[in-house]
């Protein structure tokens, strides 16, 4: 059990658990998902679960989805989603998951979080951990 109180918490479609060393709470996302506005709402529900509603900086590692279909991402990308998280960090090492990543970004980077996209993970952590101190 870390300080969230969870080791892990795992939905249909992935797996959170916490970076007590850097204070991020990562995504894996399950090989070959393909998320669905009801993997959406459970995955965003479990988040806020996971971080006892309390916006940490996230890491979602996208690299193994397969798909997220148009209104998960809309979910996602919507004030339900985006109060999650205090910035977000996507990590697509194939190129599916840097497309997913993009199309993401192209719709809901610009607001009020910031967000990026990174090929490598190491990147993202330094990223996030340069934005949270």
């Amino acid at each position: 059990m870390n300080e969230l109180g969870y080791e892990r918490l795992r939905t249909r479609t992935g797996e959170f658990s916490f970076d007590k060393e850097n204070r991020i709470i990562r995504f894996e996302i399950h090989d070959g998902a393909v998320q669905t506005l009801a993997d959406a709402k459970e995955n965003v529900a479990a988040l806020r679960q996971f971080s006892k509603g309390t916006p940490y900086a996230f890491l979602c590692d996208l690299t193994r989805c397969k798909a997220t279909d148009l209104d998960a991402r809309t979910y996602y990308g919507a004030d339900e989603g985006r109060l999650a998280y205090r910035a977000l960090a996507l990590v697509g090492g194939r190129p599916v998951g840097r497309m997913i990543g993009n199309v993401f970004l192209t719709v809901y980077g610009n607001r009020d979080k910031p967000m990026r996209l990174f090929a490598e993970e190491q990147e993202a952590i330094q990223w996030l951990k340069g934005l949270t101190g």
